[in-house]
């Protein structure tokens, strides 16, 4: 048969078509719409019959066949409760343009649970019957009718409802995944925050535990793709199921609001306890500058900074020591050891963070720096955000053998040990200073974050403490009084040892 046959059957028998739609519907625009399926299913389907002789019957079981796919999709939309078995027949009491309730309805479908999701869709669109969902899906057909009733009822709620998505669903809140290492590198789990997804989750499950569905609402995502992404976070332990069958987030994060009361809080002892270092410190210069002729040579504000940074260092070590209890301990994710948090809040250019970088930073098989980027440092002054190393090699070099002036310390792996005795009592104010940054850190975060990362807080704390408050330290020491900005150029909180 040739298509041309079907399309004259339907040019002589349209309001023909039209009489058998309107009998089977309540109103015209529905009647419309049928007969618009039907000729689009006899178009479709008209080259598949081999006998023409059948072809009046064949057309009809054609229009049958539609109105039943016609009364399905119908019946997604008329929220009749059911009480047993989904009824065929529908009771079309809404009129809602039809592009409107299908828009309408596959959003609603799109933030399902699996469960409901994958039954009304086998349901709904596949047309099986309950007894085959029952067996593809592998639960009892009563399982079946209660996940339909509750959809038709949850549909009939989000349809009728003005849906409002949460911000995260077009503004992503500010999120950093940290992971300290220990052991193999898994490229995997490094990446894996580096999607905005899996923090947005994280974000809105922190305080909350929410349901699939909830979290679906709050980021604009469809449930299907958010079931994978919490399942990846829930085998990494990032999130947690609770009793309830909610998903509430088992990471700690450091929020903003956090880092603005631990500033205000610490800043109230921090700045006097450095004050008293530093002028315990200036009291060493002779000392210091005794070391060495590059020491000797440097100026006041030169070596102060250098050896803030050293104390800083030292005082670290002496805390850490004096904690054994927070020792890091391994936990096997993909064969590495790690300590994780989060960080949520705005990048800004506070004098209390840390440009880049602090620590150590190899420059050749002969000598290393030890360096922080206070970001209360002009840009001139910092080494990470500009370090060359042939640059530095160089300057060290030239500097050695007296070809220029120094313009940082320079120590020899003895005469380092020899500046961390003479700097042993700001060594261990320095470590004082720690313990206090640390049980402020820890009382304030017991009253930021949930409940459920209690367990967490004292070990992060203690394994993030120093480089979370390097920035920290650097700017209280500024604002003391006692250590002023540098007036020279080139790094300033830096000093060069020799690696043997």
């Amino acid at each position: 048969m040739k298509p041309i046959n079907a399309a004259e059957f339907i040019e002589e028998n349209l309001k023909t078509i039209f009489a058998y739609a309107l009998s089977r519907v309540s109103n015209k625009e529905d009647a419309e719409d049928l007969t618009n399926d039907i000729v689009l299913a006899i178009l479709q389907s008209s080259d598949k019959l081999r006998n023409q002789n059948a072809f009046y019957g064949y057309i009809w079981r054609i229009a049958a066949n539609t109105y039943g796919k016609f009364l399905r999709r119908k019946k997604l939309l008329s929220f009749d409760e059911i009480d047993d078995e989904p009824s065929d027949e529908s009771d079309f009491t809404e009129e809602l343009s039809a592009r409107e309730d299908i828009l309408k309805l596959r959003q609603e479908i799109a933030l399902l649970s699996k469960e409901y999701r994958e039954c009304a869709i086998a349901y709904y669109y596949d047309e099986l019957s309950c007894a085959e969902v029952s067996k593809k899906l592998n639960i009892s057909i009563e399982m079946v009718k209660y996940y339909l009733f509750k959809t038709r009822k949850i549909l009939k709620e989000g349809i009728c409802m003005e849906r409002e998505f949460g911000e995260k669903s077009f503004n992503p809140a500010p999120f950093e995944f940290v992971t300290i290492f220990s052991g193999n590198f898994n490229r995997e789990y490094q990446n894996l925050f580096r999607r905005k997804l899996p923090g947005q989750i994280l974000l809105s499950a922190y305080y909350t535990p929410m349901t699939i569905r909830e979290l679906a609402i709050e980021l604009g995502t469809a449930s299907v793709y958010l079931e994978d992404e919490a399942a990846i976070l829930e085998q990494y332990g990032f999130l947690s199921k609770t009793s309830a069958g909610k998903y509430q987030t088992n990471l700690l994060i450091f929020t903003e609001d956090f880092t603005k009361e631990f500033y205000n809080q610490a800043k109230k002892f921090t700045v006097p306890s450095l004050a008293e270092l530093i002028l315990s410190a200036k009291g060493k210069l002779a000392q210091v500058r005794r070391l060495n002729d590059f020491c000797g040579k440097l100026s006041d504000t030169r070596l102060l900074w250098g050896l803030l940074w050293a104390v800083m260092r030292r005082g670290d070590e002496q805390f850490r020591k004096a904690h054994p209890e927070f020792s890091e301990k391994n936990v096997p994710c993909g064969g590495t050891g790690r300590t994780n948090y989060g960080i949520s809040g705005e990048k800004t250019d506070d004098k209390f963070d840390c440009s880049s970088f602090a620590g150590y930073a190899e420059i050749d098989e002969n000598y290393h720096a030890s360096a922080a980027d206070f970001k209360v440092l002009p840009k001139t002054n910092r080494y990470f955000g500009h370090a060359d190393n042939d640059l530095w090699k160089e300057k060290i070099y030239r500097t050695v053998s007296g070809e220029m002036p120094p313009e940082f310390i320079i120590l020899t792996k003895a005469e380092e040990r020899m500046l961390y005795d003479i700097l042993g009592d700001e060594a261990s104010m320095m470590a004082a200073l720690y313990e206090r940054l640390f049980s402020c850190a820890c009382r304030l975060m017991h009253t930021h974050a949930p409940k459920n990362v209690d367990t967490q807080i004292e070990g992060i704390m203690f394994q993030t403490l120093f480089f979370r408050t390097v920035g920290f330290i650097g700017g209280c020491a500024v604002e003391s009084g006692s250590l002023a900005l540098p007036d020279f150029e080139g790094p300033a909180a830096i000093y060069i040892c020799e690696n043997k």
